[in-house]
């Protein structure tokens, strides 16, 4: 494959201005090591700051940064700052990477006894991998050749006492109860690998296994809700997830009437069950298959079911279709449904992709659709007609984010600026953002100021008061930033941004808004509320110096010591300013 030459712009590109300096600064200091490339993978360690260190992977194509991920905790737009520290590094230092074989062709001449041998020296060196390994030897393997060879019958109870125990997990930690709530997304993704399990299973033609799993998973997850505090609602949206791979499994097995029912009378009680705990109709998609089979869907699905976030039952025929080889009948479905994206996407995996390119152009209506079928040509390698079907997505209708996004780092790479502007404009119109303006005005230049009139209107009517202080304060208009911190109902987050900011420029302001804020947090008399009362008069200290007055600080200091005096929980607080 040929790989992009890469360059600062291209790094930028996927990048917040942020993000890139810290990046930078990472580089300079050589916090990238442990570094190798494989085809067209990247991968390095980065010192980190929250561990000793972030593993960091990034795949290249022809049109740039294809994905990127870390293991840091980073979840805002663009790539991490340890990501662009390992590009710039390949950037600078290419022989720094070690060219590693793929692990195929490195296993390739070990025979059978050599391959035992290195996994049982493996497994007695890192025990931790033990279990993972344990878990793989049972699930079916991608190419389904364990099914050929597997004569024991699954036992679904293993996978019950898993569940049970991911559910009790938090039981053993010394995690307080108010803290509990922030262990559920754990929790939840251990379920999703047990969930993940099922489908190997359904991939390798045992859907019987498949089945039971996903039943334990209902069976056992419902009434644990009891024992984690769901605050967030990650365990409900994940057992809500389950009616469509529940379906599939059902409508992938031959089942007789009276196993239907059976089914159904199970289904409805643990349905019921979880409707105890908020938890509505997940169930009600697998309630359906085994129902109706392949039958007609009822009309009441459409207006009972959100197939965004629960599936449907045809998308789950489709699945099952796609996973027995059916591609006839699966052609035949989608084209049936309307499904068009699933046609296109079905025509590409049968190699077709020029058909699917024009039949993609002439029949998907939204952007999104258009973005998922770009992504996949992109894969297949076919970039020109990628970034083609993304420009044309920007021009159909639905929310057109994700595809700016997307598009606008790939079409810069590739030097057309104008269209990375636009494709930036389009997710910044939708969803504004500090980096997103930020990238607008590096892509526009010289026609900047044609162009901002119009952002700043989109900016001022997306009533986000955060994101606008933010452009604000970033233009240096200290005053208009001001202005959106007196707002009405403004969060407090965005009073603190601003004052930050604007204390070297406009102390007088800061020391009365931050003492106004302290003193109605004071007279609450909530002790909870004095750490927060001290840092803004911590703020309000800083804005007296700036002002030259630090005598009057301590003043005033000495007279609110004086006026909550009988308040030892808020005199700590005090005494540290």
């Amino acid at each position: 494959m040929s790989l992009p030459k890469l360059s600062e712009s291209i790094i930028r590109a996927a990048a917040t201005p942020q993000s890139f300096e810290r990046g930078e600064e990472y580089d300079d200091s050589g916090a990238i090591s442990n570094t190798a490339i494989q085809d067209n993978l990247l991968t390095g360690d980065c010192e980190g700051t929250q561990a000793p260190f972030y593993h960091v992977q990034v795949e290249l194509d022809e049109a740039g940064i294809r994905s990127a991920h870390c293991t840091c905790p980073y979840d805002y737009a663009g790539l991490c700052k340890h990501t662009v520290a390992l590009l710039l590094t390949y950037m600078h230092h290419p022989r720094q990477f070690a060219e590693r074989q793929a692990p195929a062709d490195l296993l390739a001449d070990l025979d059978r006894d050599d391959l035992v041998a290195l996994m049982t020296r493996l497994l007695r060196e890192k025990p931790e991998v033990y279990d993972w390994v344990a878990v793989a030897i049972a699930a079916p393997t991608a190419s389904g050749k364990n099914k050929k060879t597997r004569h024991k019958q699954v036992d679904a109870e293993v996978y019950r006492r898993q569940v049970r125990g991911i559910l009790h997990s938090l039981d053993a930690r010394s995690v307080r109860a108010s803290e509990a709530y922030g262990y559920v997304g754990g929790l939840t993704d251990q379920l999703r690998q047990v969930q993940d399990t099922a489908h190997k299973f359904l991939d390798a033609g045992d859907p019987e296994t498949a089945l039971a799993i996903l039943m334990a998973i209902v069976e056992e997850a419902g009434p644990g809700i009891e024992y984690v505090d769901d605050s967030d609602g990650y365990l409900g949206d994940f057992l809500n997830g389950l009616g469509q791979p529940l379906a599939e499994a059902i409508l992938s097995l031959d089942m007789n009437a009276v196993e239907r029912e059976k089914l159904v009378r199970q289904l409805e009680k643990q349905s019921a069950s979880l409707a105890d705990y908020g938890i509505e109709d997940g169930l009600d998609l697998a309630i359906q298959a085994a129902t109706a089979g392949w039958g007609e869907e009822r009309e009441s699905a459409e207006e009972k079911y959100d197939a965004q976030v629960f599936g449907d039952l045809t998308g789950a025929k489709l699945n099952v279709l796609k996973r027995q080889g059916h591609t006839d009948e699966y052609l035949a479905l989608s084209k049936k449904t309307g499904r068009h994206l699933d046609y296109a996407l079905m025509l590409c995996a049968l190699g077709r992709v020029p058909e699917a390119i024009a039949y993609a152009e002439k029949y998907l209506a939204t952007a999104d659709d258009a973005h998922k079928m770009a992504e996949r040509v992109r894969e297949l390698g076919y970039i020109a007609q990628a970034i083609s079907m993304g420009a044309r997505g920007l021009k159909l209708s639905g929310a057109k984010i994700h595809l700016g996004e997307w598009l606008g780092p790939i079409e810069a790479a590739q030097g057309r600026t104008e269209q990375a502007l636009q494709a930036w404009l389009a997710a910044f119109l939708e969803h504004p953002t500090l980096a997103t303006y930020e990238t607008l005005k590096r892509l526009a230049g010289k026609t900047w100021r044609d162009l901002q009139p119009r952002v700043m209107e989109t900016l001022r009517q997306s009533h986000d008061a955060m994101t606008l202080a933010q452009v604000l304060l970033s233009e240096q208009e200290w005053d208009e930033a001001i202005k959106v911190a007196e707002r009405r109902n403004v969060w407090y987050t965005v009073i603190e941004t601003v004052a930050d900011a604007v204390t070297p420029h406009r102390p007088e302001w800061v020391a009365r808004t931050s003492i106004k804020q302290a003193e109605r947090l004071m007279a609450e008399a909530q002790s909870k509320h004095y750490p927060i009362a001290a840092n803004w008069l911590k703020k309000a200290k800083q804005a007296y110096v700036q002002m030259g007055q630090t005598h009057e600080w301590q003043a005033y200091l000495e007279k609110v010591k004086e006026q909550y005096k009988r308040r030892p929980a808020l005199q700590a607080q005090l005494q540290r300013l």
